[in-house]
């Protein structure tokens, strides 16, 4: 099944150990066009870090309630790579900005 990504943000993840935050944002692979990474608010719980979870580890997308299991524990996404310490180019990270 398709999702689309603007309908995606907000999601909640569910880690398997509990809720941990909500999708903020997504990381695109600029050669594949395929999502690489979820960017995840985890603001409620860890203290406002936004954390990269790679698709790899998505299990199972519920749209009806607006949820996406991850096979992870929250003890993991705690230490996942914050967006700021990610090796990931700064051209990556910045807004898309169109002239016209």
């Amino acid at each position: 099944m398709l999702h689309k990504t603007s309908k995606m943000t907000g999601f909640h993840i569910h880690a398997k150990d509990g809720v941990i935050g909500h999708i903020d944002d997504f990381l695109v692979d600029a050669t594949t066009w395929s999502i690489r990474y979820l960017v995840v608010d985890t603001s409620n719980w860890v203290g406002g870090r936004s954390v990269l979870i790679s698709m790899k580890v998505v299990g199972a997308i519920d749209s009806g309630s607006r949820k996406i299991h991850v096979d992870l524990t929250r003890d993991q996404i705690e230490k996942s790579p914050s967006v700021d310490t990610a090796e990931i180019e700064l051209m990556e990270t910045l807004p898309t900005v169109w002239i016209m």
